[in-house]
């Protein structure tokens, strides 16, 4: 993504066809870190609120990532139900953070 700008993800599961709702209770981490094995996170949000579809969407807002270095980093989107199951739904990735060229 670039530097500065705004972007939105909207993450839905699905078994097969069936789609499986987010719902009450669930919690969805999107961690953003330099590599998969420090414990800094560049970026993390945190969702426990979900659309009347059932569906996840992290905002990420121009300051969030204005101070982060242009470089490739990793990321990856965790879901812990309300009984507890945690499961990595977007398993470790590339997250890059690249120039802009606007500052308006």
């Amino acid at each position: 993504m670039i530097r500065g700008d705004s972007e939105s993800i909207t993450l839905s599961l699905k078994d097969g066809e069936a789609v499986i709702p987010f719902v009450p209770g669930d919690t969805v981490y999107f961690t953003v870190k330099r590599s998969s094995t420090v414990d800094e996170k560049a970026l993390q949000k945190i969702v426990t609120e979900f659309n009347e579809d059932g569906n996840c969407i992290v905002e990420i807002a121009p300051n969030d990532t204005k101070d982060l270095e242009f470089r490739s980093y990793v990321y990856d989107i965790q879901l812990t139900r309300l009984d507890g199951t945690v499961t990595t739904i977007v398993p470790c990735s590339k997250f890059a953070i690249l120039q802009e060229v606007t500052y308006e």
